[in-house]
């Protein structure tokens, strides 16, 4: 068994050599360095981790995420937020049990083995494909590893994935094949109560003192954005033309005398010339556009559309140009342009009579949300105080929309998804409430049946399907196994002081 191991680590030497060096080792500055000699945030069958070197691991997370992040610095309680403190840990303890049971077990590559890999790779190697010592240096010194840490970390790395890839060969996964198999095309019966918050009854009516609250906690969604009224200059071929006349299919002339145009305008305009008398004296057009907002949208609401005045053109407006201001000279394709901006009117507060109409439905809208969760939850009560389904839910709302014993696959577009999540992963005869944003349900699981297989080349389709989740599921129980063979213990004590 160990030499089937051993012969199938050469299948992944490659892919492996570079997950050690694809992080640098940039110093981030999370831990402190005075705890003393016995600093052990972690204990994996019986290898202590220490601060400092839970730091390097940290630093090398947090480079090997850098690509996505950018060069963004990144403190210690950004890394606890983001989860990279105890993925970091279990980080730790999979590959210290991994490395524990494979010299258990005997698994062991040669530091020969190891170079002629090294040798083989065209990372490593010169133009003509030879392998150079100063390029495999190069690369090690740009990522802060000496060569014997890098073999001994190669080494263990390829001994560990020799360890998990024997441990998926010799299982047999049809019998998890079917469970998953069944479990994806089971039924569960269930009664359910829902309610929708827009067919809330709210008989009770606002008072001016609560919308005037909710006027100010939402001050910020009753603004009048800001509008420019933005005008621009056109230039056509056929106005260059007739400007200097040029002969029509003079192209190259005509698209100079354009540009020209629109310099000598931007000249004029700039010296203090009146727009209206430069767009005179040059034969050109001046558009003038409604007032505007940056998302294109007029006063009234609705959208502006402009084949010439695209959205490239409203941001030169609203982000590179000042009231009374002219922009450069814009080709869009056939024309050129000359934008302009020649008022700028301030996003202001609306007036709170304005906006009552707006506040009303927020207030009503809250209500609806309030009166629906207080019903779902005194019929999960009564259903805890053992009361029968349909009678909690008639003491609570008569009118309200009951489904008894009703069955439901794992995809029903009749429920949400976090109704029918909940629902697949729920005790049987225990209450459980979902609150959405439209709907509130309040259910009781009542059975599960499982299917038989009955296609079996579907089966063995899935089965197919199912291998990645297969091999996930499979090292996910082999790692608990070594998880209580060889013991992990936190201290989180230690944690918690690293960084305050």
């Amino acid at each position: 068994m160990l030499k089937e191991m051993k012969n199938s680590s050469e299948k992944f030497f490659v892919k492996l050599i570079f997950s050690l060096i694809s992080a640098s080792f940039i110093f981030f500055g999370f831990v402190k360095s005075d705890f003393g000699a016995d600093s052990t945030v972690l204990s994996v069958a019986g290898t202590k981790i220490s601060a400092k070197e839970f730091d390097e691991e940290l630093r090398r997370q947090i480079a090997q995420i850098r690509r996505i992040l950018g060069n963004t610095r990144i403190n210690y309680k950004q890394a606890l937020q983001m989860g990279f403190v105890d993925q970091i840990i279990d980080n730790l303890a999979y590959r210290i049990l991994l490395d524990k049971e494979a010299k258990e077990l005997g698994i062991e590559v040669s530091n020969e083995k190891i170079y002629e890999i090294i040798k083989a790779t065209k990372e490593f190697q010169d133009d003509k494909g030879n392998f150079s010592p100063e390029q495999f240096a190069y690369i090690l010194e740009v990522n802060n590893i000496s060569e014997n840490k890098f073999v001994s970390e190669l080494s263990k790395q390829i001994a560990r994935e020799i360890l998990i890839n024997s441990i998926m060969s010799n299982v047999d996964n049809s019998m998890m094949a079917e469970i998953l198999y069944k479990n994806d095309a089971q039924k569960r019966t269930f009664d359910v109560v829902s309610f929708k918050v827009a067919n809330e009854v709210i008989t009770e009516q606002p008072k001016d003192d609560e919308l005037k609250e909710i006027y100010e906690i939402n001050s910020s969604k009753f603004i009048q954005p800001e509008f420019r009224k933005i005008s621009y200059i056109l230039i056509t071929p056929e106005m260059a033309r007739k400007y200097r006349d040029i002969k029509k299919s003079d192209d190259d002339k005509t698209y100079k005398t354009m540009i020209e145009m629109g310099e000598d305008i931007i000249d004029e305009i700039n010296g203090g010339a009146k727009v209206e008398d430069t767009v005179k004296t040059f034969g050109v057009s001046k558009v003038v556009l409604p007032d505007l907002n940056v998302d294109g949208k007029k006063r009234d609401g609705s959208a502006f559309n402009d084949k010439t005045f695209t959205q490239k053109f409203r941001d030169i407006a609203f982000f590179a140009l000042d009231e009374k201001g002219i922009s450069d000279v814009l080709d869009n394709g056939e024309n050129i342009m000359l934008v302009m901006v020649d008022a700028v009117y301030p996003s202001k507060p609306k007036s709170f009579e304005s906006v009552k109409g707006e506040i009303k439905n927020i207030w009503k809208r809250t209500a609806q949300i309030a009166q629906a969760s207080q019903k779902v939850n005194k019929i999960s009560t009564l259903l805890d105080n053992g009361e029968k389904f349909n009678d909690a839910v008639k003491k609570v709302d008569t009118k309200a929309n009951v489904i008894l014993n009703t069955t439901s696959g794992r995809f029903n577009n009749l429920y949400t998804t976090n109704f029918l999540s909940k629902l697949f992963n729920t005790e049987k005869d225990k209450p459980f409430v979902i609150k959405s944003d439209d709907i509130y349900y309040v259910a009781v699981l009542r059975d599960i049946s499982l299917p038989e297989i009955k296609d079996k080349a579907e089966f063995e389709k899935f089965k197919e399907q199912k291998k990645e989740a297969f091999a996930g599921i499979i090292v996910d129980d082999y790692i608990s196994y070594l998880y209580k063979k060889y013991g992990v213990k936190r201290y989180d004590k230690m944690l918690n002081r690293l960084f305050n």
